[in-house]
């Protein structure tokens, strides 16, 4: 079965384009707003082991897409992976290094397409990502590309949220969303900058259209994936650590792993 998105108004590579440059101007805010999760001994610890839980134990040699300022790739290097870490955006690439520079991680770190991959087949035995599917133009092609990389029996790990659906923007959420900064003053002291993306990307965005992880699950069954599982255990497990605090009020988070 074909995954049918609605039709784009916006041509890819002017999406694309046009997305990259959000990313490179949110560089400095999204890090100063995520960093905790690797500077902060409990939440590091929690995420080290939802991702040892979800592919195994080191060495392995992984590619994390969509490495933002260096969030995972960071995690993964401490625990004793081999971590390559590519994102489009070379202001987020600037960060990661800086990152990993202050925690002495060595990581690999590349500019380059989420969808077009600059790596040979079987190249990895795991491919990572936080919060990055939604925000790609093409995901059944990212997902072909991921697997593409993965050795076979390699493991592909998503984690994305509820972003954009309107039933899980529940009262609780939106007074949660409106305290948010409010705690970011008081224990970051800085006043929070938050640029979402434009209504025009949003509107031809395939994940703001659509139900996940429903149609997620859907697109890696269609590529073959096997024993494809989603959890929704992360909210829980993160709900008294301070960065989900401040920020968790987006959406419901949910964990998808599949093996190629």
């Amino acid at each position: 079965m074909i995954v049918l998105f609605p039709p784009s108004a916006l041509l890819e590579p002017e999406m694309k384009d046009r997305i990259t440059r959000h990313w490179d101007g949110r560089a400095k805010a999204y890090d100063e707003n995520v960093r905790q999760v690797i500077y902060s001994p409990r939440e590091r610890r929690i995420w080290q082991e939802i991702f040892s839980e979800a592919i195994g134990s080191p060495p392995l040699r992984i590619l994390d897409v969509g490495t933002g300022p260096g969030i995972l790739s960071n995690l993964l290097s401490e625990l004793g992976h081999e971590v390559t870490g590519i994102d489009a955006s070379e202001g987020m690439l600037k960060r990661a290094r800086s990152n990993s520079f202050a925690l002495q991680n060595s990581i690999q770190l590349l500019q380059g397409d989420g969808e077009r991959l600059p790596f040979a087949s079987g190249s990895f035995d795991a491919v990572v990502n936080r919060y990055v599917l939604w925000t790609l133009p093409q995901p059944e092609k990212a997902l072909a590309e991921w697997q593409r990389v993965l050795l076979p029996g390699g493991r592909l790990v998503i984690i994305d949220g509820t972003w954009f659906d309107h039933k899980s923007l529940t009262a609780w959420r939106q007074l949660w969303r409106g305290l948010s900064p409010l705690l970011i003053m008081l224990t970051e002291r800085r006043v929070p900058c938050y640029r979402e993306l434009d209504k025009d990307i949003k509107r031809n965005l395939w994940s703001c259209n659509v139900k996940r992880p429903d149609i997620d699950i859907e697109m890696l069954s269609n590529l073959g994936f096997k024993d494809v599982q989603v959890s929704y255990d992360l909210d829980r497990r993160l709900l008294f650590t301070l960065n989900y605090l401040k920020h968790g009020h987006g959406g419901r988070q949910f964990l998808i792993t599949g093996i190629k």
